[in-house]
């Protein structure tokens, strides 16, 4: 009796989700982590045919026929079963024959181990060595582009002495000088991408810089009707961040919020602690902290599934002008905080932008 006892706590204890079916290919375990992973409850699914429970054609009920019929084991790094909201959930699954007494293969069990975290992970390296690759690439344009754009002001510059109040050319030579300028800048923004990020980091009040953020574009969001909502948790602690640095971060979000509804609509701004399983708590190196999530929400068209995957990527943009920079340089900074940012988009159903950034305590 002990040993039985022993058995089912160390199935209800494993963090890993575990399936087992028997010869008929009907359930007959299903231990808490499955329920959490799978969002199925083992009540309602024991004793029911896998094949009732999921596809047919999913990856757990394929890869647990073949090891029935053939009492070879199978595995899969990268398969995906349909979670019970529709969401797709990205898993690995190993598969296992069971022998009865008689020694027959009389059922087997499936672990099935979530990969979102390690998907994510993946793709926050992919998207740091673009990011370091396109720093490369800044330096090297800087360096070229720079020396010829000081002659062209200079040369600009004489001009203007030479031509003096002559209303036509100096209407030429300012244009030339802006446009000498906003190349300057967007060199600017290249060079940011490759300088290492030397973080201020001190307590600061999180819904002072959105409210900033907001007062600086509140003129912006008026002329396209677009409204802002707070909802403030009035009792979430200071955050750790470079006050300039995570400004440049809630502006830009700020910012492509109002763009995304050129018709009007809700801006709606969040904070609160993080319940997010994947970003609640990081260590700083001074033990685990807790952490907040802003988030930023419009009402525009949504994005693609298609784009969401590039919008971090440098030089990459949906917009008629601009280099698209500005959510690389976003990503980067957030994650210099030992932070993240993550986008949630359906077209038809707006976006909604989170940062997840440590507390000061």
């Amino acid at each position: 009796m002990t040993s039985r006892l022993d058995y089912e706590a160390l199935v209800s204890g494993l963090p890993d989700a575990l399936v087992g079916v028997d010869a008929d290919l009907r359930v007959v375990l299903w231990n808490p982590a499955a329920e959490e992973l799978l969002g199925r409850s083992a009540r309602r699914v024991t004793g029911r045919p896998l094949k009732e429970v999921f596809p047919p054609d999913t990856s757990l009920v394929r890869h647990l026929t073949d090891t029935l019929a053939t009492g070879e084991s199978r595995s899969e790094s990268s398969a995906v079963i349909e979670g019970i909201d529709g969401r797709p959930v990205h898993v690995s699954v190993v598969t296992a024959p069971l022998a009865g007494r008689s020694g027959a293969i009389d059922s087997a069990v499936a672990v099935v181990r979530d990969t979102t975290r390690l998907r994510q992970l993946e793709a926050e390296v992919r998207r740091g060595e673009t990011l370091a690759a396109a720093g490369q690439m800044a330096v090297g344009l800087a360096h070229e582009i720079r020396n010829p754009l000081s002659a062209i002001r200079g040369a600009v510059q004489l001009m203007q002495r030479e031509l003096g109040d002559e209303a036509r050319w100096g209407e030429y030579t300012n244009v030339l000088l802006k446009e000498v300028t906003r190349v300057n800048g967007i060199i600017e923004m290249l060079l940011d991408l490759s300088r290492p990020v030397v973080l201020r980091a001190v307590p600061l009040n999180v819904h002072q810089l959105i409210e900033r953020a907001a007062l600086l574009l509140e003129e912006m969001a008026a002329s396209r009707q677009v409204t802002f909502v707070r909802r403030y948790d009035p009792s979430l602690p200071a955050i750790m961040a470079d006050e300039d640095r995570i400004m440049q971060v809630f502006h830009n979000l700020v910012r492509n919020a109002i763009e995304a509804m050129p018709n009007g609509g809700k801006l709606t701004l969040v904070t609160r602690l993080s319940m997010n399983p994947l970003f609640a708590k990081v260590d700083l190196g001074q033990g685990q902290r807790t952490m907040a999530e802003i988030q930023v929400i419009d009402e525009g068209q949504g994005i693609p599934a298609a784009t969401r995957e590039r919008l971090f990527t440098p030089f990459f943009t949906t917009k008629d002008r601009g280099l698209g920079l500005g959510l690389a340089l976003c990503h980067r900074i957030v994650e210099e905080h030992k932070g993240a940012i993550q986008v949630v988009s359906e077209p038809g159903h707006g976006t909604a932008f989170s940062c997840f950034l440590p507390i000061a305590r």
